[in-house]
């Protein structure tokens, strides 16, 4: 399998691995399919806290589609065939009810620097780039790139991104708020980890919920953001955890979730 996913021994963490590094980590159709059916399978455990997605070896987290595939010469039945869930299935994925962090170990090109816009969370190493060459190659980024891109980035660097095809160095990146750290090749899993260590401290019914909102206000403005309630903020409001959590607050200690 290239594309492999680990859980930890309490089935809280699932660290999915995309294994092809002879293609800088690229997904042809065949292995696309298989990601998307590996978030699929993740949204149905129980207990599941946070997801980390990265890619195998030390030069690429995803050099994005693999154009030497052949899957699709012209492009034109990738258009037909484009998926709601985006690049890779996260790169605009809705339903993932936990947050999920890139582990950016080398380029993120193309589909894979869609997929860490998709992401939740994103560490990254010195020498990681981000960038969207579609225009280069006489494609056009079409699983999120230009809206992800758009929103994320100053009106001016967001189309020298999408128009020019440059590339973002990592602390370019960082300056932009599009990862969270920047750390030697050396450390990132230790980065990778204090991350979801803080993710796990917080309360899982409130980060689906708060996912849900952001997912909601898409497109809305503020105001009409402030007003949508999915479910899942009735559900985190009225929960063991929120409660769990004032009292913990009041009696000085670390809350025990129960996800419930």
């Amino acid at each position: 399998m290239s594309i492999g996913v680990d859980l930890d021994a309490g089935g809280r963490v699932a660290v999915v691995t995309i294994a092809r590094p002879e293609v800088l980590n690229a997904l042809d159709a065949e292995h696309a399919l298989r990601l998307q059916h590996v978030w699929d399978d993740l949204e149905q455990v129980d207990g599941l806290r946070v997801a980390i997605l990265t890619g195998a070896g030390d030069r690429a987290f995803c050099a994005g589609a693999d154009m030497k595939a052949g899957d699709d010469a012209e492009g034109l039945d990738y258009l037909a065939a484009r998926r709601a869930d985006g690049f890779g299935a996260i790169s605009l994925r809705r339903t993932l009810p936990v947050p999920v962090i890139a582990r950016v170990n080398g380029v993120a090109l193309g589909g894979g620097f869609e997929m860490v816009l998709g992401c939740d969370l994103a560490v990254a190493t010195e020498d990681a780039t981000f960038g969207l060459p579609e225009a280069l190659v006489g494609r056009v980024p079409l699983d999120g790139g230009v809206p992800l891109v758009a929103r994320a980035l100053p009106p001016k660097v967001a189309a020298e991104v999408l128009l020019a095809g440059r590339r973002l160095t990592a602390r370019e990146a960082l300056h932009w708020g599009l990862v969270n750290r920047v750390v030697a090749a050396g450390e990132l899993d230790a980065a990778v980890d204090e991350l979801t260590t803080a993710v796990l401290a917080a309360a899982p019914l409130s980060q689906r919920a708060i996912k849900d909102m952001l997912s909601a206000g898409d497109g809305h403005g503020t105001h009409a953001s402030h007003a949508l309630t999915p479910p899942s903020l009735l559900r985190a409001l009225t929960s063991d955890d929120g409660r769990e959590g004032v009292v913990a607050f009041r009696e000085r200690r670390a809350p025990s979730w129960q996800g419930r």
